[in-house]
């Protein structure tokens, strides 16, 4: 016998009062492009239905088991924070990531010297990302010359 998940019986239940069908995937599209994190009511999502969803709120990725590269790179490219929910990510999530926003470097593990200055220089060398990178040391004097030629640029 099936085990029962009585919040997925409840939530079936709701849907059902209010007349919506979480199957049924124009529905599910619907409810995803207003809220992406309305994803965790719906069952049987295809890609499309899971890209939209992501698409309108990364975080919505956290609901998606083993979302592939494609839903990866959605997400962090709406909003880079949502890396903290992709295990493992690599090298081109990190960069997207990081180039939406900086800080959100906090939840990768072990970035490489690309991926830190992408942060840094995305947060306009702002201190609290610069430390929140673990080799920022190594390669101080690059931010600094960096950050020099960019304000004479400027």
């Amino acid at each position: 016998m099936a085990k029962i998940d009585p919040i997925e019986e409840i939530q079936k239940d709701i849907n059902t009062c209010i007349g919506f069908d979480s199957k049924n995937k124009q529905e599910q599209l619907a409810a995803v492009k207003q809220n992406g994190l309305s994803i965790r009511f719906l069952y049987n999502l295809d890609k499309e239905v899971q890209l939209a969803a992501v698409k309108q709120n990364g975080f919505s990725i956290q609901h998606i088991r083993n979302p592939d590269k494609e839903l990866q790179l959605a997400a962090v490219r709406q909003y880079g924070g949502s890396i903290g929910y992709i295990q493992n990510p690599d090298k081109e999530i990190q960069l997207a990531a990081v180039k939406q926003y900086g800080p959100s470097i906090q939840y990768i593990h072990n970035p490489d010297k690309e991926v830190q200055m992408a942060a840094i220089e995305q947060s306009g060398y702002d201190i609290e990302v610069i430390a929140m990178c673990p080799n920022w040391k190594e390669f101080a004097e690059e931010i600094y010359t960096n950050r020099i030629i960019k304000d004479i640029i400027e």
